[in-house]
C-alpha cells in the first residue's frame, strides 16, 4: 500500500536466544539461528453481497484472503503482542489504529439494487480491538527520539497521525533494541498498524530519517545483509512467509532472475525541481493472455511501464485499457470506470492467465491468483472479482502496481545490499532455505530445487500443488 505522502549477535548465542524466544510467539519453528513464525492473509467479510546459524529468520505470513497480510510482533519490555500488516509500498512501522474509524462498511444503490460493503477482518472494529495494543507505559525500553509528528496518507483514505516512540521490537525471535516506529494518535480506515518493508526514502543503502528495522538486523549480524524473501502463496493458502536473510529454494521453478530496482525522478507539486524517489521499482516489457488451450494473446501497454512491488495492495494497477481489455477476454462484465470486473467463479480453476514480462523473466499471473471469490451472504452467490484496475491516477512518468494478486504468484527476494529484485516463478515442493551472504553476489543463484512435475505444472499453469502448510515445524 503505496502512501502518497509521508512524511543480533555470534551464531551460537542466537540460536539459543531464537530457542527461548520462540516460546512466545505461536507457530514459531526454531533452527540453528533462525525462526520461523507465521504471517498471515486476513479475508474479507461478506462484500458485495445484495442486502541454522543459517543467518535467516523464517516468518509466517497469514493469508485470510486477501484484505492483507499479517505478521506478529512483540514491542517492549516486558514484550507486549501485536498483529501488523506487511506493506512492501510503504516505509514506516506504526501501531495502535483508531479502532472507531477503522471500518469500511456500507450501503449503496447500484443499479437499483442494494449493494452491501462488510468489512474485512483489517477494518472490522471489533477484530480491530483483538489484536492488541502497545503501552508504552508499560514498558522499561521505551524512549523518546525526539522527531516531528507525522501524517501519513496511503492509497484511498486510508490515513494515520502517528507520534514516534523507540523502543525494543522483535519478529521471530530477531529483535532490535531501541527500534524507532510510530504510535497513532488517530487513523482511518485501517483497523491494524502498518509495517512497512519498502527502503529508506534516502535509497537502499542509506538510512533515510532514521535506521529500519531490516537495515538494523543486519547492522547487528542477525542476518548477513539487508534482504528478505517473499512468499505469499495462493489465494486458497493459510499461510506463507516472510524470510529475513534467507531464501527458500523449494518456493520457486528454475533460477532466478537478477532485476536491478529503478530510481525514479520527479517533480515537486507546482514546482520544476526534482527529487528522487526511492521504491520496489521495475520495468514491464509485456503482457500476454495465456488460454486454456496455451494459446497467446498479447496486450497494448504502449511498449513498457514503469511498475512498483506492493504486497500491500490488493489490485494490480496497470496501463488506463489493459483491466478492461483482460475483463473482456475472460468473458466477463466492467463494473466501473477503472475497468473492475466480476466473472464467472468457475474461470478461478482453467489453467492460464496473464503472463508479465520483466528483464530475463516472465511470470504467470495465474487466474486462480488475478480472481477473488467472495462469499455472498443472506442466500446470495458468490462473486468472483478480477484483481485489475486502470491506474488513472496521473502521475510523470506513469507509475503501475503489481500488488498481491501478481506477488502470490511470484517468489521474490528484496535485496536491499545490492538494490536488485530476484524474482522467480513461484511453486511448493517443500521447504530448504539458503542463507543470504553479504557482498556483490550474495543472494544464492543456480536453479531452485523444485524439479517435480507437479511443481512445474503449478508454475505453468497456477493451479494448486495441495501441499500442507505446516505452521510451528522445526527447520533442522
Amino acid at each position: 500500500m503505496a502512501p502518497s505522502t509521508a512524511v543480533l549477535a555470534a551464531a551460537g548465542y542466537f540460536a539459543v536466544a531464537s530457542a527461548l524466544h520462540a516460546q512466545s510467539f505461536p507457530g514459531a519453528s526454531v533452527g540453528h539461528g533462525f525462526i520461523s513464525i507465521p504471517v498471515s492473509a486476513d479475508k474479507r467479510a461478506a462484500v458485495l453481497a445484495k442486502r541454522d546459524g543459517s543467518g535467516y529468520s523464517d516468518v509466517s505470513i497469514q493469508n485470510l484472503h486477501i484484505s492483507g497480510y499479517t505478521i506478529q510482533i512483540e514491542i517492549g519490555t516486558p514484550p507486549q503482542t501485536l498483529d501488523v500488516a506487511v506493506d512492501t509500498g510503504s516505509v514506516e512501522l506504526w501501531v495502535n489504529p483508531n479502532c472507531d474509524r477503522s471500518s469500511l462498511a456500507k450501503n449503496e444503490t447500484v443499479n437499483g439494487q442494494t449493494v452491501v460493503y462488510g468489512d474485512s477482518v483489517l477494518t472490522d472494529p471489533a477484530e480491530c480491538r483483538k489484536r492488541g495494543r502497545y503501552d508504552a507505559s508499560k514498558s522499561s525500553t521505551v524512549g523518546d527520539p525526539k522527531m516531528p509528528s507525522q501524517f501519513i496518507v496511503y492509497g484511498g483514505q486510508t490515513t494515520a497521525d502517528i507520534d514516534y516512540v523507540s523502543d525494543k521490537i522483535s519478529i521471530g525471535g530477531l529483535s532490535v533494541d531501541s527500534q524507532i516506529f510510530g504510535t497513532a494518535t488517530d487513523s482511518n480506515q485501517t483497523g491494524i498498524g502498518i509495517m512497512g518493508f519498502g527502503p529508506a526514502r534516502g535509497g537502499y543503502n542509506n538510512s533515510g530519517t532514521y535506521p529500519l528495522f531490516l537495515t538494523q538486523l543486519a547492522k547487528s549480524g542477525a542476518i548477513a545483509s539487508p534482504a528478505f524473501s517473499l512468499d505469499l502463496r495462493d489465494l486458497d493458502n493459510a499461510t506463507g512467509s516472510i524470510i529475513f536473510g534467507g531464501v527458500d529454494k523449494k518456493k520457486y521453478m528454475g533460477a532466478l532472475a537478477t532485476i536491478p530496482f529503478q530510481t525514479v525522478s520527479r517533480k515537486y507539486s507546482n514546482s520544476d525541481n526534482t527529487y528522487e524517489e526511492h521504491s520496489y521499482y521495475l520495468t514491464v516489457k509485456s503482457m500476454t493472455l495465456v488460454r486454456p488451450d496455451g494459446s497467446t494473446k498479447g496486450y497494448d501497454i504502449g511498449g513498457s511501464f514503469l511498475t512498483s512491488l506492493d504486497c500491500g495492495s490488493a489490485n494490480n494497477l496497470l496501463p488506463v485499457g489493459v483491466a478492461s481489455a483482460i475483463c473482456a477476454d475472460l468473458n466477463g462484465t466492467v463494473t466501473d470506470s477503472v475497468g473492475s470486473c466480476n466473472v464467472d467463479c468457475a474461470a478461478r480453476q482453467r489453467p492460464g492467465g496473464v503472463t508479465f514480462g520483466l528483464d530475463g523473466k516472465d511470470i504467470l499471473l495465474s487466474y486462480e491468483n488475478m480472481i477473488e471469490e467472495f462469499t455472498g451472504s443472506n442466500g446470495q452467490p458468490s462473486t468472483c472479482v478480477v484483481r485489475n484496475s486502470d491506474n488513472v491516477v496521473f502521475v510523470n512518468p506513469f507509475t503501475g502496481i503489481l500488488g498481491a494478486p501478481f506477488l502470490r504468484s511470484s517468489y521474490a527476494v528484496f535485496d536491499w545490499g545490492n538494490s536488485n529484485l530476484h524474482i522467480a516463478q513461484a511453486a511448493d515442493c517443500g521447504t530448504n532455505i539458503v542463507a543470504i551472504g553479504n557482498g556483490t553476489n550474495s543472494v544464492p543463484s543456480g536453479n531452485s530445487d523444485c524439479t517435480s512435475p507437479a511443481a512445474k505444472f503449478v508454475a505453468q499453469f497456477g493451479l494448486a500443488l495441495g501441499v500442507a502448510v505446516l505452521s510451528g515445524f522445526a527447520l533442522l
